[in-house]
């Protein structure tokens, strides 16, 4: 009898379309690229076209500094970064050094005349920012000369001051700021994985020949060489 349930047996696992606990399995691929990428935005996280500094009319005083109200912007990157500025075009303003403080030659206003840097202490409290946060230990390094967050440089006796930089300085394009990556995550909707860096400039009203004068810095943030 028993060996009648082993023949059964078999010959039941022998069945034709009979399925005892089997399976398959099958595959889908997926795949994409994530590209070094770096942004500048506005405080609203929009396309930054803001206004570096308004002089206004330069009224004359005694060695009485103008430093308009200065621009802050944000930047993101998920690789090492570099900030340029560049002076990308100038209406009646002269690319030059300072005007000299001794000189029988009439003279105007000249790119050297204008301070230019880094007005506040970039801001790095993100919570989605590498190496940021509450107590950040970000090393971001302002490039000499441009760090004015103690003051810009001023005078007595009315000339243009001996800043440290200008916009003569930064002409024809120059790197002021450096450091790791950024953004630890998110996107550019984002609140918290960004630097906020302020950029000023300033500069003493003086007797330079009369005319309004206007100009654009370019701002650049790309990868580190």
């Amino acid at each position: 009898m028993r060996r009648s349930l082993v023949l059964i047996g078999t010959a039941m696992m022998m069945l034709p379309g009979l399925v005892l606990a089997q399976g398959t399995t099958g595959t889908g691929t997926f795949g994409g690229t994530v590209p070094l990428t770096f942004t500048i935005t506005d405080a609203t996280n929009a396309s930054l076209a803001g206004t570096l500094g308004t002089f206004s009319t330069m009224t004359i005083g005694k060695s009485a500094l103008n430093a308009p109200t200065p621009m802050a912007f944000r930047l993101r990157s998920n690789g090492p970064y570099k900030l340029s500025a560049a002076v990308t075009a100038v209406t009646t303003i002269v690319d030059g050094a300072a005007t000299p403080d001794a000189s029988t030659t009439a003279q105007a206003v000249k790119t050297g005349d204008i301070g230019f840097g880094f007005t506040s202490a970039i801001v790095q409290t993100g919570l989605s920012v590498v190496n940021g946060g509450s107590s950040p230990t970000r090393l971001d390094t302002i490039v000499t000369g441009y760090d004015a967050t103690a003051g810009f440089a001023t005078t007595t006796d009315g000339h243009t001051p001996a800043f440290t930089k200008t916009l003569h300085d930064i002409y024809s394009g120059v790197q002021i700021l450096s450091g790791d990556r950024i953004s630890s995550s998110g996107d550019n909707s984002s609140d918290d994985n960004y630097l906020t860096v302020t950029l000023g400039v300033a500069a003493i009203p003086q007797y330079w020949t009369p005319g309004a004068f206007s100009g654009t810095v370019t701002l650049t943030l790309a990868t580190t060489p």
